[in-house]
């Protein structure tokens, strides 16, 4: 699963003896048979999903219980797509300290999809294996581990066989790809559940043909279940997930598709490109949370000197104030948290107190609480105390 959950949730989901416990998420994949030969008619698909007994249980409307909170992505941007398309952003994610810029960067190829011969589109491998090099050759990015992500076999295998055929010239760089902890990995979105890396690179591989146009047949992605597929493929990096691509968002016609993975797609390169995402009830329901005192003290701050931003977060948690670091603007030197709705509705002292707390140091957030009552009785106190610490920093 994405998510997981604090103390007292997993608590809950402990059975007693006797009773059975399913564990699994159903937005992402169950068993399937589609890549299990490597010969492939992604143009005339007919296999299905297998049976799930997680499918089984949530039809017989068995007793559930979700885990929502979110700790493993380093950048909120990495879950943001996810929570916002397949979970209703019901997830707890957790802004970075560097949130201002997006760890899922868009890189723009032109390229041709050979969809009648290969089924692949070679400038895009030669720009993934180029990345892959670069990072290799980079003292401090060959450091975080690596992986590759394509959507169908035949670009997988061409981007396999690419890297391949430099380690044969660079035997260093074979030993860099192939001989850490966590070697490099080269994966279609059928196989890579339950593979994870500090870095993605993600080849759509589908673009305009040599004549120009675009067929909407995205292999698996049209099938029924296509969506699972989709979010499988874009929650496999830790701190980064680098999204190439022969293929603009307003490619794809959706008047041509009402598969929900090719909408999906739709959705994904759009949010690559420009940061945009699908906001519901819950997106709204954060950006109401106790408004007054964010502003007032936000207001206080920026009054002496001091840049802010208020309801940092893509998700349900917001930061209620972030700090802007006046020697990198990309970043926030502190953030201010307050008793807010969101405080309240978490149901335990030790994960109100302790768990998130400690998410949020992981992040590298140096976090403030401000409580309702200090601010009402000693707010001149207040801001003081916060431009100590800032001063500190």
């Amino acid at each position: 699963m994405t998510a997981q959950n604090p103390q007292e949730d997993w608590k809950k989901c402990i059975p007693h003896p006797g009773s059975l416990f399913i564990v699994g998420d159903p937005k992402q994949m169950p068993p399937t048979s589609f890549f299990a030969t490597n010969t492939v008619d992604e143009d005339n698909l007919e296999a299905e999903d297998l049976e799930s007994i997680l499918d089984d249980c949530l039809a017989l409307n068995m007793p559930q219980s979700h885990l929502l909170w979110h700790y493993r992505s380093r950048h909120e941007s990495l879950i943001a797509f996810s929570n916002s398309q397949f979970y209703e952003n019901k997830l707890f994610t957790f802004p970075s300290v560097n949130d201002r810029v997006s760890k899922v960067p868009l890189t723009r190829v032109d390229g041709v999809f050979d969809r009648g011969k290969t089924r692949t589109n070679r400038a895009e491998a030669l720009a993934v294996l180029e990345e892959i090099q670069r990072r290799y050759k980079d003292p401090a990015l060959s450091k975080q581990s690596l992986g590759v992500v394509t959507f169908n076999i035949s670009q997988q295998n061409l981007i396999d066989d690419l890297l391949n055929a430099a380690c044969t010239q660079d035997p260093e760089l074979e030993k860099w790809a192939y001989g850490s902890e966590e070697p490099v990995f080269i994966k279609n979105l059928e196989n890579v559940q339950g593979d994870e890396r500090d870095v993605i690179l993600f080849s759509i591989g589908y673009g305009p043909d040599k004549n120009g146009k675009v067929s909407m047949n995205f292999g698996p992605l049209n099938l029924a279940g296509g969506e699972r597929r989709l979010n499988v493929a874009v929650t496999r990096s830790r701190y980064e997930m680098m999204v190439f691509s022969s293929l603009h968002a307003k490619d794809i016609d959706l008047r041509r598709s009402n598969a929900k993975g090719v909408q999906g797609l739709h959705r994904f390169l759009d949010y690559a490109e420009n940061g945009t995402l699908i906001e519901n009830a819950y997106f709204q329901d954060a950006q109401q949370m106790e408004k007054t005192i964010t502003l007032q003290i936000a207001k206080k701050l920026e009054e002496r000197g001091v840049k802010v931003n208020t309801f940092v977060g893509k998700s349900r948690f917001k930061v209620n104030i972030a700090i802007v670091d006046p020697r990198n603007e990309e970043k926030y030197v502190m953030g201010i948290l307050l008793d807010d709705k969101i405080y309240h509705a978490i149901p335990t002292m030790s994960d109100r107190e302790i768990v998130q707390p400690s998410v949020l140091k992981s992040l590298d957030w140096r976090i403030k609480r401000v409580w309702t009552l200090d601010w009402f009785e000693r707010p001149d106190h207040v801001i003081e105390n916060i431009l100590n610490e800032i001063n500190c920093a």
